[in-house]
């Protein structure tokens, strides 16, 4: 089993480092985006949320590549994109409706859990749409 999970990290890292550099730059943004979410877990549902998306996106490529060896990395990423983060970022917004924007309510750490679950579920939302498109782009290709 341990062969299968290396050979499948093997093959993904090969995959990704084919890909454009500016590709390669927004991945890179998401994953350190998407890990910062350990700073806030203890205390904010939506961290947790956005770890389980890092989380799920990272499980789901191996067992995708393992189960499914010739499926290119952007095929499974984008199927697992679009079957897990829709929920996930739906649980993270109904978590953040909790939030106050009043000035006086919040402390800086608030503010700065605030600047960073929109730009997280900003990143989660844009790479969507990428993943839409993608999508369409198997089916009509």
């Amino acid at each position: 089993m341990l062969d299968l999970i290396t050979n499948a990290v093997t093959a993904l890292q090969s995959e990704t480092a084919s890909y454009p550099q500016a590709v390669q730059i927004w991945m890179k943004v998401m994953g350190v985006s998407f890990l910062a979410s350990v700073v806030f877990m203890r205390s904010r549902a939506g961290a947790r949320w956005i770890f389980a998306a890092l989380a799920l996106n990272l499980i789901g490529l191996v067992v995708g590549k393992i189960a499914f060896p010739d499926a290119s990395r952007t095929a499974i990423g984008t199927y697992v994109h679009l079957l897990f983060w829709p929920a996930i970022l739906w649980a993270v917004w109904v978590s953040a409706r909790r939030l106050s924007l009043a000035r006086e309510q919040n402390r800086a750490v608030d503010w700065i859990y605030i600047a960073w679950l929109g730009w997280a579920s900003l990143l989660m939302s844009i790479s969507l749409v990428f993943d839409v498109r993608t999508l369409v782009s198997f089916w009509f290709d």
